[in-house]
């Protein structure tokens, strides 16, 4: 025992060691807490639970802190049924003294019995249910419901008296002494049970309890000594027994009547009694047998459930695998283009490139991805530009026009600053080649895309073209078809200038006929001056003889015309010598 003012151990002594207050109304209330609780306990040792747990309940009043007394109010409390106050109790205790309790142990018990608890959550539940039954006027329902409690739960008493009052209520007294005689062999002195036996002994006349019926027949006994005895003025006599020796056929007879009789007992009281604890088990198996049927179904519900989310886990995982490995063959792509770039493969690296998703990298990829379409294209534009430009000048209009094509189409913006030059011989390539529908087209997009420069390729469009073999096929788009630059001026005029009078052949070459201002004389005007050559031009892209640039002797021949012997620089410009 501890002080309550300093918490120090007290003594023997009427004072506090620690504070030297006076201690002795707190030990006298102990005492008066510990002398309940035996008296509880002794109680409870005849099943007198109900005085039991009054005389407990005072101990605890004196003294909450009496963990004795706690886990016996306890103990009462689950053997009555109340679970739920039991363990109201015993987390009390628990929580006054966490260790060496006996509360640990009923709880733990308890918690490993998952089961147990479980039903007996579901008797309470079902106990309230009943009483709302009750109170609604379902009494069939309360009735149903009390059995089932009765059978899951056989230590709750107030179940017991609840279904006895309602078959009181029916008056079907004899059901209701068999529940109180059960409810009274938990709790023998319960009042609610004793005081309904009561009311049911004044109905039916028969008694119910131990004291009663022994009382019933002290005083049977004491009427037939009455009987058997009288008084006849001052002398009390006594009547004889009367003794009659029966016969051989009424022993006989009465032995019958006997065996019947106890045939007839047997017939009407033991077999309706196993029949109805026949009944009783059956119905307990099949309760048993739901509940371990709802068990096993949320158990395989869950299982289940487990299942459907490890599926789609996996189909996750296995479509997050799907993309990473596809992401994985795309940089994987993305770095062998990168390898065919370096390499100097463009026609490869172009097929390659062209086989990639742009929407498939995002950061440095795709960074990686636009540096190389960019390189790739400037790179092939200037392969296919040379390659065509090339056969170009050597006469191969077909192989020019091919390979000028293919640099047009690597560069569908048009922003290499090569695409005018590409564009305009692609035009004249077709045209000397002898298709002049592509001829036409190409011509019609370079106007479309350089309105300014028009005037050049305009006399072209519809004309017809002269497709020629080897070398002596059409030549350049400044004097190509011979030329007629060396020649005659018996070259038939194609159309004429409406601003100069110049006469143009078929190929757009200025005819010397003396017509118009377009001649090779040196009165041209200049329109626009070839800034690698300094070779001047007028408004239709002729050179302008006026001894400026390459076109004059000094300019390096590319090639010559072998049919007219006219010479030509890398331009397509006539050189002159």
């Amino acid at each position: 025992m501890k002080c309550i003012y300093c918490g120090t151990v007290l003594t023997a002594k009427d004072y506090c060691p620690g504070c030297g207050q006076d201690v002795t109304l707190q030990k006298r209330i102990v005492r008066i807490s510990n002398l309940l609780y035996n008296r509880g306990l002794e109680k409870a040792q005849v099943r007198d639970l109900s005085g039991a747990v009054s005389c407990l309940n005072r101990s605890l009043k004196f003294n909450k802190e009496n963990i004795d007394a706690r886990n016996l109010l306890g103990l009462c409390y689950f053997e009555t049924g109340e679970v739920v106050s039991a363990l109201v109790e015993w987390v009390i205790s628990k929580n006054l003294k966490p260790q060496d309790n006996l509360a640990n142990d009923y709880l733990q018990v308890l918690q490993n019995n998952r089961n147990r608890l479980d039903q007996i959550n579901s008797t309470i539940h079902k106990y309230n249910q009943s009483i709302d039954y009750c109170r609604q006027g379902h009494e069939d329902m309360a009735l149903m419901q009390l059995r089932k409690v009765i059978s899951r739960n056989p230590k709750l008493v107030k179940a017991y008296q609840l279904l006895a009052l309602l078959y009181m209520h029916r008056q079907e007294w004899e059901k209701a002494r068999r529940l109180l005689k059960k409810a009274s062999a938990i709790d023998n002195t319960n009042t609610t049970t004793l005081r309904f036996l009561t009311e049911i002994e004044e109905e039916t006349g028969r008694t119910s309890l131990f004291g009663r019926s022994r009382r019933k027949k002290e005083e049977s006994e004491s009427a037939k000594e009455k009987a058997l005895r009288y008084v006849s003025g001052n002398q009390t006599i006594i009547a004889p027994t009367t003794f009659r020796d029966s016969s051989t056929i009424a022993t006989f007879i009465n032995i019958m009547l006997g065996i019947l009789l106890g045939a007839a007992i047997v017939w009407f009281l033991t077999v309706p009694a196993v029949r109805q604890n026949a009944n009783d088990r059956a119905n307990r198996s099949v309760t048993d047998a739901n509940t371990s049927l709802a068990t096993i179904t949320a158990t395989v519900q869950d299982l289940q459930d487990q299942v459907d989310s490890a599926h789609e886990e996996t189909a996750k995982a296995k479509q997050e695998k799907e993309d990473a490995n596809s992401r994985v063959e795309g940089y994987k792509g993305l770095l062998q283009v990168a390898d065919l770039y370096v390499k100097g493969d463009q026609t490869k690296t172009v097929e390659a490139l062209g086989k990639l998703n742009e929407s498939d990298y995002d950061g440095e990829g795709k960074q990686l991805f636009d540096d190389l379409t960019l390189m790739v294209g400037d790179a092939l534009f200037s392969q296919y530009y040379n390659a065509g430009t090339t056969a170009y000048v050597a006469g191969n209009y077909k192989e020019a026009a091919s390979q000028l094509q293919k640099a047009v189409d690597s560069d569908p913006t048009g922003s290499n600053s090569m695409y005018y030059d590409a564009l305009y011989y692609l035009g004249f390539a077709y045209f000397n080649a002898g298709d002049s529908g592509k001829a036409d087209d190409t011509f019609n997009a370079f106007i479309q895309r350089y309105p300014d420069s028009a005037s050049v390729v305009q006399g072209y469009i519809g004309a017809k073209t002269t497709q020629g073999s080897g070398a002596s096929a059409g030549t350049s788009s400044q004097g190509e078809a011979s030329m007629n630059q060396g020649g005659s001026s018996s070259a038939e005029v194609a159309w004429t200038d409406p601003t100069t009078g110049q006469h143009y052949d078929a190929y757009g070459n200025p005819i010397n006929d003396g017509s118009g201002s377009s001649s090779s004389s040196s009165s041209s005007q200049v329109a626009w001056t070839d800034p690698a050559t300094g070779q001047h031009y007028d408004a239709y892209g002729n050179p302008i003889n006026d001894g400026s640039g390459s076109s004059g002797s000094s300019a390096q021949i590319a090639w010559t015309d072998p049919t007219t012997g006219q010479g030509y620089d890398m331009y397509g410009n006539p050189v002159y010598q």
